[in-house]
């Protein structure tokens, strides 16, 4: 099999230290090719997009996975059609706002001091859940642990004012969406809505909750090497 990348967008910390279970279980002619946001600026989804696309690849075919808060991204990623770009993957996201019940004008109160809390929450959350949880609550810990809080909360504001539906539609390249299906924070109907306006978008579900690649990352390994394959295929 030819040598392909793949361009791994992360997800809410922007650290990419998430995907290592994941790099793990990839095959070897994929290449991972893992984008990191900054740590210690405060910046939107129009401002994080040049960080995006000045690190995808000039000489090869690759595809792009859209990690949660990057599925946006990877969206306007895409429309600058890069050369080489054959596909999009989505992971537990979302083309715009994915909470329904969350109205956009409560993004101004995404500040600062509620994301210091955040290694708090996610100790309980571990000890809650029990020792499975442990190795994830880890790597969350230490990928948390070098991001400023206020870029987290820059990066809420993003997500809860973020629209690229009307994109999306747009795009003429095969696309998959990863799916966790007990996934309570970008629930189902996000997935539902990306159908509707691409009947094409093709989905395939992993029993699991939200961080799907670190809980399971053989499963979406195996179904992003499938996609990829076929895609690949396909075109020849």
């Amino acid at each position: 099999m030819q040598t392909v990348s793949l361009v791994l967008l992360p997800g809410l910390d922007g650290t990419g230290r998430l995907f290592e279970p994941l790099l793990g279980a990839l095959p070897d002619w994929i290449a991972p090719l893992v984008v990191s946001y900054p740590t210690d600026r405060s910046l939107g989804y129009a401002q994080l997009l040049p960080v995006v696309t000045g690190q995808l690849p000039v000489d090869t075919d690759f595809f792009i996975l859209g990690e949660s808060f990057s599925g946006p991204l990877a969206v306007m990623g895409a429309a600058e059609k890069p050369n080489g770009l054959r596909g999009i993957i989505f992971c537990g996201s979302f083309v715009k706002k994915p909470f329904t019940v969350v109205p956009a004008w409560l993004s101004v109160f995404s500040v600062t001091p509620i994301y210091q809390l955040w290694p708090a929450t996610i100790r309980l959350r571990a000890m809650l859940r029990g020792a499975e949880y442990r190795p994830l609550a880890d790597m969350a810990l230490d990928a948390i642990g070098s991001v400023d809080p206020g870029v987290i909360a820059r990066r809420v504001k993003a997500i809860l004012n973020v629209d690229v539906e009307s994109t999306f539609a747009k795009l003429q390249l095969p696309m998959l969406y990863l799916a966790g299906n007990k996934d309570r924070l970008i629930r189902r109907h996000n997935v539902v809505a990306m159908q509707s306006v691409r009947p094409d978008l093709q989905v395939g579900e992993i029993d699991t909750r939200h961080f799907i690649l670190q809980l399971e990352p053989e499963k979406s390994a195996a179904a992003i090497e499938g996609f990829i394959r076929t895609t690949l295929s396909n075109r020849d």
